[in-house]
């Protein structure tokens, strides 16, 4: 055994590698032991992570570090990362939107009545409802300063015009006219002339011919000129049908300006509402 090492006179030792040892082997009396390890400061123990909370539920936020910045917390009704939007409506109540689909039913029905009431308002002004003035068969009609008479034959043909279906006949239409004075020459434009049925329905007739002078200076008062019609009815109601003559009520004064007529055609007010009805 070596000399001990709580001896008071103890020797020297020559240098020798402690750690990690040689491959040698050891003198007796040597020991080779490490270093005793030197306990360091502890370290803090480590946070627990927190569990995931779900989505929704309140807590405290940290306040935010310096630099980082805070993030809200995400709502029960946010939309994934990706697909934001608004969030669904809450649906409507029935009364409600009923109350809004009849507001806008009505809504609807005024915007379409008050221009059809202006337009139809407008219509009557410019168009009134006719006055009708009857006079029986073969009767004269005086009537703003000229009388008239219509005389109706039912006729198989008429020349130049192309044979009619056999349900249809064809009318021959005479109209005698006499201005009753100087005004009733002035009224010398032609009427309009159509055939009616009872039930409301309506033929048209055309013009064949007319012996009127040419010139105003040629009419005379009191002398008849005639106007030659024909039409064509269903063969069924040819001795029913009843001629309406509307006449004009337009005015042509000789030698007046154009400019002058106009002005006096403005001033005038009669419309052309009467319509005279000669029975059958």
């Amino acid at each position: 055994m070596g000399p001990s090492w709580f001896a008071s006179d103890r020797g020297a030792f020559p240098d020798q590698q402690v750690w990690p040892p040689t491959v040698r082997e050891e003198h007796a009396g040597i020991s080779t032991q490490p270093f005793p390890a030197v306990p360091a400061a502890p370290l803090p123990p480590r946070q627990p992570v927190p569990a995931m909370q779900p989505l929704g539920m309140t807590q405290e936020s940290p306040a935010p570090t310096a630099g980082v910045p805070a993030v809200a917390p995400v709502a029960d009704d946010a939309e994934p990362d990706g697909a934001a939007g608004p969030a669904d409506p809450a649906p409507a109540r029935p009364g409600r939107t009923a109350l809004r689909a009849v507001g806008a039913v009505l809504a609807l029905a005024v915007a379409i009545a008050v221009p059809t009431m202006d337009g139809y308002t407008t219509y009557r002004e410019a168009r009134p409802p006719d006055k009708i003035h009857t006079f029986a068969a073969g009767q004269t009609a005086s009537f703003k300063h000229v009388s008239w008479q219509v005389n109706v034959e039912v006729v198989d043909s008429i020349p130049n015009t192309r044979p009619t279906p056999p349900d249809r006949q064809w009318l021959k239409i005479r109209i005698t006219r006499i201005a009753l004075d100087q005004e009733g020459i002035i009224r010398r434009v032609p009427p309009e002339v159509e055939v009616r049925a009872a039930d409301g329905r309506v033929w048209k007739v055309e013009p064949l011919d007319d012996d009127l002078p040419l010139d105003a200076k040629d009419y005379r008062v009191g002398a008849p000129y005639h106007y030659n019609m024909v039409g064509v009815v269903p063969r069924a109601l040819s001795s029913q049908v009843e001629v309406y003559l509307r006449p004009s009520p337009a005015r042509i004064i000789e030698n007046e300006s154009v400019e002058d007529m106009f002005k006096r055609s403005a001033k005038e007010e009669e419309l052309k509402d009467n319509v005279l009805r000669f029975r059958r």
